[in-house]
């Protein structure tokens, strides 16, 4: 099995970088994804989130698609809920009074950008991550994005020799609503999130049963994958009565690459739900989508996860899975 969002050719883009080290955070490629840390100038936001999007050539400027948090969980006896760190709901020690913890790179603001062979660039930008008090967690991680692979952005997660120890260091994708992804592709099925919460009446999340490694796509190089889409042809269509919840952008397939060598048993798949918008009591035109889109697994210092944007279908992506396309709406 094959896809797209795993290679192909270095194409004529540029590297978007901070000019200073009061410039807006944000890096990526002009052709592909951007990610940014909060920052004057930056993709908004709240606090405790690493910003993912694509760059709008046409306004030549950053457009947000999704936030990634961050939630490492400690080892312990303690019931999940209390183990867990959550970087954007978390009061802050750094910033009293505000919640959400501190981002911020531990290198130059550019990052610094590596040449690689065959004429491919590297792009690393290290991030720290403000202490979690609630469960003594002290993290960081390393973003990289290459020339060749311009619809990705690879983390690299790590802890603090002064953290409490680590069980999972789990980046999620917590903004599936904004796009309102509802098909979340795995190896033999396309669940559809409004099936799924088919009898869900409430205002909070919905959540479910986490996919194993066995229902996740496994491709030819190993990797474990797995993708969410909206069922909308052209999200951005669809009128909703909100300044910010107004989807925007061109359709974007969101994935989730795990490379083969950071591939361990438990690695699972969660989503939850929502029929609301965060924060609102606004109903979600079409029906309930899929909020959070991760991949969990037991921690190893320095195994990486992979996020991808891009404007290839499913299909297209893993022509595999074209026999289990659901119809657009």
């Amino acid at each position: 099995m094959s896809t797209k969002a795993t290679g192909g050719a270095q194409d004529a883009g540029s590297w978007i970088r901070p000019a200073g080290p009061d410039a807006p955070l944000i890096w990526g490629r002009r052709e592909g994804v951007v990610f940014g840390l909060p920052s004057d100038g930056g993709m908004h936001g709240p606090r405790g989130l690493i910003r993912i999007g694509i760059w709008n050539t046409d306004e030549d400027r950053a457009e947000l698609i999704n936030f990634v948090a961050i939630e490492p969980v400690v080892e312990g006896d303690e019931p999940r809920g209390t183990r867990m760190g959550y970087s954007e709901l978390e009061p802050s020690q750094l910033d009293p009074g505000r919640h959400g913890k501190r981002l911020w790179t531990t290198g130059p603001a550019a990052g610094e950008v590596a040449a690689l062979p065959a004429g491919v660039e590297e792009l690393t930008v290290p991030i720290d991550v403000e202490a979690f008090t609630a469960n003594g967690a002290r993290v960081h991680l390393i973003a990289q994005m290459r020339s060749d692979r311009p619809t990705e952005v690879a983390f690299s997660v790590y802890h603090h020799d002064d953290s409490a120890p680590i069980d999972e260091h789990t980046l999620t994708a917590t903004m599936g609503n904004y796009g309102r992804l509802r098909l979340l592709w795995l190896r033999d099925r396309v669940v559809d999130s409004r099936a799924l919460y088919d009898t869900y009446d409430d205002i909070h999340f919905a959540h479910g049963d986490p996919y194993p490694l066995d229902d996740m796509i496994r491709l030819e190089d190993g990797a474990a994958f797995v993708m969410c889409s909206a069922n909308e042809a052209d999200p951005s269509s669809v009128s909703v009565d909100h300044p910010w919840w107004g989807y925007s952008s061109v359709k974007l397939t969101q994935y989730w690459r795990v490379p083969a060598a950071d591939v361990r048993p438990d690695l699972r798949v969660r989503v939850n739900g929502r029929r609301v918008y965060w924060a609102q009591d606004l109903e979600i035109p079409g029906g309930v989508s899929f909020e959070n889109f991760e991949v969990r697994q037991s921690y190893t210092p320095g195994q990486r996860s992979v996020f991808g944007l891009t404007q290839a279908e499913p299909q297209e992506l893993v022509p595999a899975v074209a026999r289990l396309a659901p119809e657009t709406e």
